[in-house]
């Protein structure tokens, strides 16, 4: 039993670093307010993406920064888990892990994090609680807290969208998943306003796949050529910062401003009206969260997210319609804008800024979050099976892992043979990589990755997309081995068609 006399600590893992990501300030806040809550806290983070920049994010003093910037990078395929176990472990015992006070321990966003902990969860379960974090509405999520479920004392979805999915893809677990929203620090009182254009802000990461940035990119064209008297702000960083800069260059009232700190992001919502989010999927998006909570309007997609839960559209701001391209979703926000007067956005700030109080405080975060932490703490332990491997993806045939079979070049190029017409790969991994010479005398038009995290990028100049952004007309080639049904089912949902490299293994 937990010594009623312990000091309550929490771990939580940054394997993307302290950059620019909604889970990573999520983390900060969290660990600044179990802090002044009296726990021992450390976050651990890793080296930040390529690109990427580490931010001030304001992490209090209290709470112990591990700096791992120093080893390769967690998501580097083949690199040893050793070191990061090691590194885990050494946190760990600083922290004082026992049978009689274990810490809590949150992974967070890659696979080989969720191994790591794994790996420390089958040799020192009794010293430690892991609960799995559901941010954003996607499969991979999903599969990945549906593989670590062995370890897992409980799961928490922001959204309630995502907590029903969770709690129908593991029903046997559903007495231990729990919706718990995020939470903001809200402003005291609504900032006052100044008479002028009508003040734009989009806060975030500047990308395409998830964040749809093509689409605030034609906004800005759009109401530079309507006249609409604005001006618009772009925050933040990332992999589509150079052509938004370019897209810019010729629109006198768009600014790009780089990755800003929290004190400043402040400042940047003591300016705004309204904040823009184009998404194509959320969880439940702080950036929109901390905008209510300055008063600021949220103009945002009306897309399966936190979002409806939080926002009545018209009421505490505005919900667009995502369907169609993103000239069409654009038009969609100019005309929402055009309309907008003071008063409607008076009103809108004002309720706003009263849900971001009511339901979405840290204060009311931190709470529900030591209560669920301090449940668990009081479980028994859940080990993390011998038997199992802790990678999330099986490794090469050639260590016989069994991610593909020996004969999955010629089952490869049996099956493109008998395809006409473009073929899409699903999956970016070492699956498809062991049949890569077959693939590029192939009519590949795309690769398929159910991980946000590789979407937006390429794979040997093939553009790597989430399953919903397959051509229509592509045949989708499946070459997973051990995952080949999921993802054969996933496609039947697309209504794509799928063509499984190993359906007799």
């Amino acid at each position: 039993m937990p010594d009623a006399n312990r000091t309550n600590s929490l771990f939580i893992a940054m394997p993307q670093g302290l950059g620019v990501n909604g889970v990573v300030v999520w983390g900060v806040r969290l660990a600044n307010a179990l802090a002044d809550r009296g726990w021992q806290v450390a976050v651990a983070a890793h080296g930040e993406p390529a690109g990427d920049s580490r931010i001030d994010h304001g992490l209090d003093p209290r709470v112990k920064l591990i700096d791992l910037g120093h080893l390769a990078p967690i998501d580097t395929p083949g690199s040893p888990l050793h070191p990061v176990v090691t590194a885990y472990r050494d946190a760990l015992d600083d922290l004082g892990w026992s049978a009689r006070s274990p810490t809590i321990v949150l992974p967070t966003l890659e696979a080989n994090c969720f191994a790591t902990v794994a790996a420390l969860a089958s040799t020192h379960a009794d010293r430690m609680r892991v609960i799995g974090w559901h941010h954003s509405d996607n499969a991979f999520n999903t599969a990945l807290l549906s593989t670590y479920e062995p370890m897992l004392t409980a799961m928490v979805g922001v959204s309630r969208h995502i907590t029903d999915d969770l709690a129908s893809a593991l029903p046997w677990r559903a007495d231990d998943i729990h919706h718990i929203t995020c939470g903001v620090n809200v402003f005291p009182s609504l900032p006052q306003r100044q008479p002028g254009p009508i003040r734009l802000l989009y806060a975030g990461r500047l990308e395409h796949e998830q964040k749809r940035i093509g689409v605030l990119l034609e906004l800005a064209r759009l109401l530079h050529d309507r006249g609409i008297d604005h001006e618009l702000r772009f925050v933040g960083g990332g992999p589509a910062e150079v052509e938004l800069v370019d897209a810019i260059r010729s629109l006198p009232h768009a600014t790009r401003m780089p990755p800003s700190s929290q004190a400043e992001m402040r400042d940047y919502l003591a300016w705004a009206d309204a904040l823009l989010l184009s998404s194509h999927y959320e969880g439940l998006s702080l950036s929109m969260l901390e905008a209510m909570a300055a008063g600021v309007v949220p103009i945002v997609t009306h897309v399966r997210s936190g979002a409806t839960e939080a926002i009545e559209n018209g009421e505490q701001g505005l919900l667009i319609d995502p369907q169609g391209d993103d000239r069409q979703v654009a038009e969609r926000y100019a005309d929402a804008i055009a309309d907008l007067d003071d008063s409607a956005l008076r009103s809108m700030a004002t309720k706003a800024h009263r849900r971001a109080l009511d339901r979405y405080s840290i204060q009311t975060h931190a709470k529900a979050c030591g209560t669920l932490f301090e449940q668990c703490v009081a479980t028994d332990p859940r080990w993390w099976p011998l038997a199992r491997p802790c990678t999330f993806t099986s490794s090469s045939a050639a260590n016989n892992s069994g991610s593909v079979p020996p004969d999955a070049a010629e089952r490869a190029a049996k099956a493109i043979a008998s395809i006409e017409g473009p073929i899409a790969i699903y999956g970016a991994g070492r699956h498809t990589m062991a049949i890569a010479e077959v693939l590029a005398k192939a009519d590949v038009v795309c690769v398929i990755d159910d991980d946000p995290k590789n979407q937006g990028t390429t794979l040997w100049g093939w553009p790597v997309v989430g399953l919903e952004r397959c051509p229509s007309g592509a045949f989708v080639l499946v070459s997973s081995f051990i995952h080949r049904q999921e993802m054969a089912e996933r496609c039947r949902d697309q209504r794509l068609q799928a063509i499984v490299l190993y359906e007799e293994c």
